[in-house]
Formats: C-alpha cells, sequence, structure tokens
C-alpha cells in the first residue's frame, strides 16, 4: 500500500497552520492597519460578515481591546453541503498605544466589513512645532 503525500504541498499545508494566526479553536484574530497621525491615530480591522451589534471596542489604560462574534448564516435545510469552512467565531485583539487618547472623542464606523476607528490624542499627546525666534 502506497500513500501519496505531494510532499511540497503538504509541507506547505502544515507550514501554514503552524505559522498562521487563527491557533486557537473557534477564535481567530482580525487583521489590523493602524496608522498614527499628529492628531490621532486610526485602526482599520477587517471583520467580514461581522454585524456591528456583535462588535465591542473598549479602551483602558492606553490599551484598545476590539472583541466580538461572527455568527452564523442560515443554511436551509434542503441544501446539499460541499464544503463548509466559515465558522461562527470569537475573537479579540488588542493593542497599546504610546500616547495618551481624547477616549470622550472616539469614532467607529463599519462598512463592507471593514471596521475604522479614529482615536484622537489628547491635547497632551499632539505634535507640535516652535518655531525658533
Amino acid at each position: 500500500m502506497f500513500v501519496n503525500l505531494e510532499f511540497p504541498r503538504t509541507v506547505d499545508y502544515l507550514l501554514d497552520d503552524f505559522f498562521t494566526t487563527d491557533v486557537v479553536p473557534n477564535r481567530f484574530f482580525p487583521a489590523l492597519d493602524v496608522c498614527e497621525y499628529d492628531n490621532e491615530t486610526v485602526v482599520v480591522a477587517e471583520l467580514p460578515g461581522v454585524r456591528k451589534e456583535d462588535i465591542k471596542i473598549s479602551i483602558e489604560n492606553g490599551w484598545l481591546t476590539l472583541s466580538g462574534e461572527r455568527r452564523p448564516y442560515e443554511i436551509p435545510q434542503d441544501a446539499k453541503i460541499l464544503l463548509n469552512e466559515m465558522r461562527v467565531r470569537n475573537f479579540s485583539r488588542s493593542i497599546q498605544f504610546p500616547h495618551d487618547v481624547d477616549v470622550n472623542n472616539i469614532s467607529a464606523e463599519l462598512t463592507n466589513g471593514v471596521l475604522r476607528i479614529v482615536l484622537p490624542k489628547t491635547e497632551q499627546a499632539r505634535v507640535r512645532t516652535v518655531n525658533i525666534t
């Protein structure tokens, strides 16, 4: 009896599974982009299939935490499932900022599965220019 492993392909799959950020069953970590500007920091997160009601955003001691759940969609009873890779998953992601955030003016918007969080800097944390006299 022989088993065809397709060696390079099998190793690629194993390495992908090992190095993926999705290492905890039923949990995933959304991809983030974080951009800092003079007056604010903007965090953009990919959350396909997640409703805004299922997202929680909190900030405490300079840590922004984004958490929630991707809920299942309804599969019709008469459907024959050929492939089912979309999972119901909880998610949580925390990042720390090197500056103070004006917590009273944080805004967030979810559009087409992309969450954009704007975190204004406090007056003390903003970049200033000094004129030389």
